[in-house]
C-alpha cells in the first residue's frame, strides 16, 4: 500500500470545522492534554516568553496558551489554509491578535534568525510518512529554538500491527462506546488512521529527539495511543 499525506485542504480526514469535534471524542484525555502542555510550558517559561507553535491547525492550543499568558507571544504555522482561517477567526474572538501570528507553510519555511523559547508539536509528526521526513521535522524545530528550549511532542505512538497496539485499538474502541463517538466516525477515523497516519514505537520517538539535538526527555502524558514528551534544546 502507497503512503498518503493527508492533506486538510485538498482532503482533509474530517471536515476542517469539526476536527476539534471530533478529536475531542476520538483522542482519550484530549482536554486534559492540553492542560498538561500549559502545566509543562509554564513550568520552565517566564511570563514573557516567545513560542513557536508548529501545526497550528485550528487555533485552541494557540488561544489556550495566549490567554492563560498575557505576556507570552506566539506564532503559529501550519500548511492548511482553511485551518488557519478558523484560527484566525477564534484570534480575533479572544481579542489575541496582538500576541498571536500565522503563517501557511511549513516550519522549514520559517527563518532560523529568530529563535524562540518553546515549542510545541500537537498531534502533527504522525501525519509525516517516513523517519528521514520526521527527522528533517524534528531538526527544523531544534534549529528554531533556543539553548535549552522547552519542546512539547505530542503523537500518536505504537507499532503497526503488533500486539500491544492492537489491544489498545481495541481499547479505543471500547472508550468510543463510552463516549458516544459515533459509528460512521468511528470507521472513518480508522479508515484514516490505517492509511495516513505513520506512528513510531516510543523507543524510535525518543532515538529521533535525541538524533534532531534535544535531550533530557520526559514522557509526561499517555492517552492508549497518544504519548506526550518533554525534551530540551541541547
Amino acid at each position: 500500500m502507497s503512503q498518503q499525506i493527508i492533506d486538510f485542504d485538498t482532503n482533509p480526514p474530517v471536515a476542517v470545522d469539526e476536527y476539534e469535534q471530533t478529536a475531542s471524542l476520538a483522542l482519550p484525555g484530549y482536554e486534559v492534554m492540553h492542560t498538561f502542555v500549559l502545566a509543562c510550558l509554564r513550568s520552565y517559561l517566564p511570563e514573557t516568553a516567545n513560542l513557536l507553535v508548529v501545526g497550528a491547525g485550528g487555533g485552541v492550543e494557540l488561544v489556550r496558551l495566549g490567554q492563560s499568558n498575557p505576556q507570552w507571544q506566539l506564532l503559529g504555522v501550519d500548511p492548511s489554509a482553511k485551518m488557519l482561517a478558523i484560527a484566525e477567526q477564534k484570534i480575533a474572538q479572544h481579542q489575541l491578535s496582538q500576541r498571536i501570528k500565522l503563517i501557511q507553510g511549513y516550519v522549514q519555511d520559517l527563518s532560523t534568525d529568530t529563535v524562540y523559547d518553546a515549542a510545541t508539536s500537537i498531534l502533527v509528526m504522525h501525519f509525516i510518512p517516513d523517519e528521514d521526513s520526521k527527522l528533517a521535522f524534528l531538526k527544523g524545530i531544534a534549529q528554531r529554538l533556543k539553548t535549552s528550549a522547552v519542546f512539547i511532542l505530542i503523537d500518536g505512538y505504537g507499532t503497526k500491527g503488533s500486539p500491544e497496539l492492537e489491544k489498545i485499538i481495541a481499547t479505543v474502541h471500547s472508550y468510543w462506546q463510552e463516549t458516544g463517538f459515533p459509528v460512521d466516525k468511528q470507521k472513518q477515523f480508522m479508515e484514516n488512521f490505517n492509511n495516513g497516519v505513520y506512528p513510531l514505537s516510543e523507543a524510535k520517538i525518543l532515538e529521533l529527539l535525541h538524533q534532531a539535538g534535544f535531550s533530557n526527555v520526559i514522557r509526561f502524558y499517555t492517552g492508549l495511543w497518544i504519548g506526550g514528551w518533554m525534551a530540551f534544546k541541547e
